[in-house]
């Protein structure tokens, strides 16, 4: 293996890693001018909104300021740089910059799982865009406005990284860093880095001490964060103890239409390592922690299929391969390489069109998403909201809101602090369970109001406590299809 041992080579490797292919750019416009479709309405966008513009403001809010549940309790600052972008992109162009992102977003991250797929089967575009439909089907229930989007980019390109040489895995060192500073997923890039560097050290025997120093930068990227080491507390929060009854934090449900296509991904490749040749070790470095991660929660579960894109383009047999063969035989020999060499001559020619196209191909995947964005119109769809219930709610602490509205909560009427939102860990266990009780209207539903000093419930019209609570003699103070405002 060559070493990186001038800046020449590593800028050649920069390029090489970012040398996309014009059929993987023109699937990632395709999927970046669809993903214009969906509206702007995750619940989560908009606490992530609220902090990144606090972010930007100078004042990175380091403990809870959106709750009077765990007001003055320490949060997170994981997600702080893919905040600030969100936020960047709506004070830039509003809601129509926060579509853009995410329709960019989406188109790297198709993109470059195409062309990782590519890159490994050469010549083979049937096989590669086959290769890479899982990752594109299973990540796309993670095409949300969060920064959980763009940390999915970063993982595409760290696996592409690490499937090249040395150079290469020096390059996913600052990569690293940069995704540390966007999602507590890093931590699973940090891991595959140290995999990767412990493969290589066993499979070359030459200077295996080489891999040290990058397996020790790479830790150290991890910690240069606001968040310091408490960055590890995030990514062992969401791994170790994840709160199970929120459905992305459970495990892959074969119930579900995404656990189905998580599973037949496993089987793929169990069937595919178990039919093809022997998988190498820097494969197995790769494929099976993330293996192991997808297993654990349902939003980790598109990893895999990413993952798993440029193995499966390697090894899966091409359905034109008859054809290319009679195709072969039909050529002249070829002699030798020179100037008048016709293959070499064709394969330069081919070469000079891609390089051609690469280019045009990206200017116009730039102009489609563009446009897409421009005729959506992009707006917030509160269709799943109680906005009509807003004036109904008082301003100050002690309103109870469902936990699916609390992001949007924080958004919609910040004089009002949540009882709970989307951030989990500020509520988790206490506020969270004293949730759950009241909501389903437990035993002890009511002596947990008294003790939280709840004032105001504010539910889905259906939920349990809207019936149990009137029974209880709290007034009605708005109610339609959607909500039910309950006061004392």
């Amino acid at each position: 293996m060559a070493r990186p041992r001038t800046r020449r080579e590593v800028g050649a490797a920069v390029a090489s890693v970012m040398r996309i292919s014009p059929l993987a750019i023109a699937f990632g416009a395709l999927f970046g001018v669809l993903i214009t479709l969906q509206p702007v309405s995750d619940s989560d966008l908009f606490w992530h909104l609220a902090t990144g513009l606090r972010t930007l403001a100078g004042d990175l809010p380091r403990t809870d300021v959106f709750s009077w549940s765990a007001a003055g309790t320490p949060v997170f600052t994981d997600q702080w740089l893919g905040d600030a972008i969100i936020a960047l992109a709506y004070s830039l162009a509003s809601w129509p910059g926060v579509l853009a992102l995410r329709a960019l977003a989406v188109a790297a991250l198709v993109a470059l799982t195409v062309d990782s797929a590519v890159a490994a089967r050469p010549g083979r575009p049937i096989v590669a865009v086959a290769a890479a439909l899982p990752a594109i089907a299973l990540s796309r229930f993670a095409w949300s406005d969060r920064p959980e989007l763009l940390a999915l980019v970063c993982f595409v390109l760290m696996v592409r990284l690490l499937r090249g040489g040395d150079r290469e895995l020096l390059l996913s060192v600052p990569l690293l860093f940069v995704w540390a500073q966007l999602h507590g997923s890093y931590a699973l890039g940090l891991g595959l880095i140290l995999a990767s560097c412990a493969a290589r050290a066993l499979e070359d025997d030459r200077e295996r001490w080489r891999f040290l120093p990058i397996a020790s930068f790479a830790v150290l990227a991890t910690l240069l964060t606001p968040s310091g080491l408490a960055a590890w507390t995030s990514s062992g929060g969401h791994f170790l103890a994840p709160p199970r009854f929120v459905a992305e934090e459970g495990v892959p449900d074969a119930r579900t239409f995404p656990g189905v296509l998580f599973l037949i991904t496993l089987a793929l490749v169990i069937a595919t390592a178990t039919t093809s040749r022997r998988v190498g070790l820097r494969e197995v470095a790769i494929l099976l922690p993330v293996a192991f991660v997808a297993l654990t929660a349902a939003r980790h579960t598109p990893l895999l299929a990413i993952a798993a894109a440029p193995y499966f383009a390697s090894r899966w047999p091409d359905p034109l391969s008859p054809w290319r063969a009679q195709e072969e035989r039909r050529r002249p020999t070829e002699g030798p390489r020179g100037a008048g060499d016709p293959v070499a001559a064709q394969r330069r020619g081919a070469r000079r069109r891609e390089g051609f196209g690469r280019p045009a191909a990206l200017v116009a995947a730039l102009v489609l998403i563009g446009a897409a964005v421009g005729f959506a119109g992009a707006k917030v769809d509160e269709s799943g909201y109680p906005r009509a219930a807003l004036g109904a709610l008082p301003s100050g602490a002690g309103t109870l809101n469902l936990y699916n509205w609390g992001g949007w909560l924080i958004w919609a009427k910040p004089d009002t602090p949540v009882f709970i939102d989307g951030r989990l860990f500020p509520y988790v266990p206490d506020v969270f369970d004293d949730y759950r009780e009241i909501v389903r209207a437990g035993p002890a539903w009511e002596s947990l109001v008294a003790k939280r000093g709840v004032t105001t419930i504010f539910v889905g019209a259906n939920d349990v406590i809207a019936v149990r609570a009137v029974e209880r003699g709290w007034r009605v103070a708005y109610r339609d299809q959607i909500a039910v405002v309950l006061v004392r």
